[in-house]
């Protein structure tokens, strides 16, 4: 059930791109944490693109420059283990650099950053709820 922010510079993903990106992403991290695939599950997964005006991007203090992309994930604490989490980050950049056009033998400029949430510091739905749970198909739950 993560919750993710990517930023990029404008022109970084055309529209199709970008809602591959979305799949390939919420799949990428369901699977990472070990939860289901079912549509309730996925529906849970959700993603915000920001894009910002390519003067807006720094690089060194000066604007424009390579088009860095970030990630942030937010996750609940123990649903990654460190082997997870260094899967996470090579299946993400691979995904980023196949849906912003960057070549196999070009640095992939990809920063993520992986926030580990306890789970009493996540409301959901008026409560909280624990990995253990999420684990746990709800295959006739129908998406939000």
């Amino acid at each position: 059930m993560p919750l993710m922010y990517v930023n990029a510079p404008e022109g970084t993903f055309p529209d199709a791109a970008r809602d591959l990106l979305a799949e390939e992403l919420t799949v990428i991290a369901l699977e990472s944490e070990k939860l289901p695939l079912a549509p309730f599950d996925k529906s849970t997964t959700w993603i915000y693109f920001n894009t910002f005006a390519a003067g807006h991007v720094y690089h060194g203090g000066k604007p424009g420059g390579t088009r860095v992309i970030s990630i942030e994930i937010n996750a609940f604490r123990g649903g990654l283990d460190e082997a997870a989490k260094l899967s996470l980050y090579k299946r993400f950049t691979q995904a980023i650099r196949k849906h912003a056009g960057i070549p196999e033998n070009a640095l992939a400029p990809v920063y993520i950053v992986l926030r580990e949430v306890d789970p009493p510091n996540w409301g959901v739905f008026g409560g909280t709820t624990r990995i253990e749970e999420l684990r746990r198909p709800h295959p006739d739950r129908p998406p939000i």
